[in-house]
């Protein structure tokens, strides 16, 4: 294994750092000689992880992604040139301790660029923003992928989670897919400390009323990773629900199936965005607890195309934790794809790159793929406008049949519309 990198410092660390968490405030970026990341040979990326704490059980192994797309890269002689280097620091799944990780990559690695592959990044976005640091990953966490002035932040997907100039944007995909299952009542659960989550949950209420589905239950509320959800599961019943979708980790995902199962309780869908992934499949358990139960997927994983099909073979040659194949969680594809469009930013940035260039080149790029494994490509123009969302965004939905995944629609993916969502800013 080449290149390989591993810091896991505690994220008290060296350093102090006051970050303010809300969008005011300005952070007093230290003077470091060399901070570009880069030498003659060696370009030097952070990795930022929750490899522990209550987001673990999706991102622990994310840094396994990261490392096997480095690999493949530097066996391929780098990226003009220059050798690739990966530094990581764990976020503990907290966003005062992203903060001091994503300042320690900064001011004492020198990092060029940092691979987001948390749920809680938001708690470090201004830092890096400020000091000008390119930041490439999945905007999951909170809603500056997509908001001035965070320009130098750079999302796989189309970034929808926060506003653009004050409307929140969403897709009619997830309603589409319960309209055709027959849901006509559907209870909804998210994260409250997680921006994403509460705001995820918002518009797709919005858009499972458009369609005609009644709410019956909503808990925003849900400490993040939590597994107890015997009440919830009772007031569901009482509601008389016959669908649910929520917006949690692997974890939680699974632990509500469990208690959906222990209840008694038989809904026409239950709509997860975790659990499609080895987690399940290699557990009798967790297995048992969502068998039957429906999986949204930006990528097909069960029937791959070739470009998926490239992407699993490097994991199993370079992650040791996925040799065995099977299908890689939220946290391990992110890192593989998040770390893929940082070497896309390098390409573009030039034989010599400066995070500046890097930053100005990959903003007229419009039309990103991962070299084929994204259904419809990502575009990085008209940042911080409605014109950066495509129109017509569209996913697959797998179910969990005995201990195998089937895609849902003949492996076909099911789209929907973009969509203003009103009173969301």
């Amino acid at each position: 294994m080449t290149g390989r990198a591993r810091t896991r410092r505690s994220v008290a660390g060296p350093l102090a750092v006051a970050v303010a968490l809300g969008t005011g405030g300005t952070l007093a970026l230290p003077a470091v000689a060399g901070a570009s990341g880069r030498s003659a040979s060696t370009i030097t990326i952070g990795y930022i992880g929750d490899f522990t704490g209550v987001s673990s059980s999706t991102f622990a192994d994310g840094f396994g992604g990261a490392e096997a797309r480095v690999d493949l890269q530097n066996a391929e002689g780098g990226v003009n040139g220059h050798k690739l280097k990966l530094v990581s620091v764990d976020t503990q799944s907290s966003p005062t301790q992203t903060a001091t990780a994503v300042q320690e990559l900064i001011s004492v690695d020198h990092v060029f660029g940092i691979v987001e592959d948390s749920a809680f990044f938001f708690g470090g976005a201004k830092y890096a923003q400020q000091a000008g640091v390119p930041v490439t990953g999945f905007g999951i966490d909170g809603p500056e992928w997509n908001e001035q002035p965070y320009t130098n932040m750079f999302d796989v997907f189309p970034p929808s989670i926060g506003p653009i100039n004050g409307v929140t944007y969403t897709t009619t995909t997830a309603a589409n897919f319960m309209k055709r299952l027959g849901v006509t009542k559907f209870g909804i659960l998210g994260y409250g400390i997680s921006p994403s989550s509460t705001r995820g949950v918002k518009a797709e209420v919005y858009t499972m009323q458009k369609a005609g589905i009644g709410i019956c239950y909503e808990n925003l509320s849900v400490p993040f990773g939590g597994v107890d959800f015997t009440a919830d599961v009772l007031q569901i019943k009482q509601a008389g629900c016959d669908g649910l979708a929520t917006s949690f980790e692997d974890a939680s995902d699974i632990a509500i199936g469990q208690a959906i199962k222990n209840a008694g309780l038989h809904l026409k869908a239950q709509l997860y965005s975790e659990g499609y992934d080895n987690t399940v499949l290699h557990n009798a358990a967790a297995r048992a607890a969502i068998n039957g139960d429906y999986f949204a997927t930006p990528i097909n994983f069960s029937t791959p195309n070739a470009a998926t099909r490239q992407m699993l073979d490097a994991l199993k040659k370079y992650d040791p934790g996925f040799a065995s194949g099977g299908i890689p969680d939220l946290g391990l594809y992110s890192g593989y794809l998040a770390t893929d469009l940082m070497i896309t930013g390098l390409r573009h940035a030039g034989k010599d790159p400066t995070q500046a260039a890097f930053i100005h080149n990959l903003r007229q790029v419009g039309d990103y793929t991962a070299n084929g494994i994204l259904s419809s490509p990502t575009t990085f123009q008209h940042f911080g406008t409605a014109a950066m969302l495509p129109k017509r965004s569209c996913s697959w939905f797998v179910q969990l049949r005995g201990s195998s995944f089937v895609v849902y629609n003949g492996g076909k993916p099911l789209c929907g519309t973009l969509v203003a969502v009103p009173g969301l800013s």
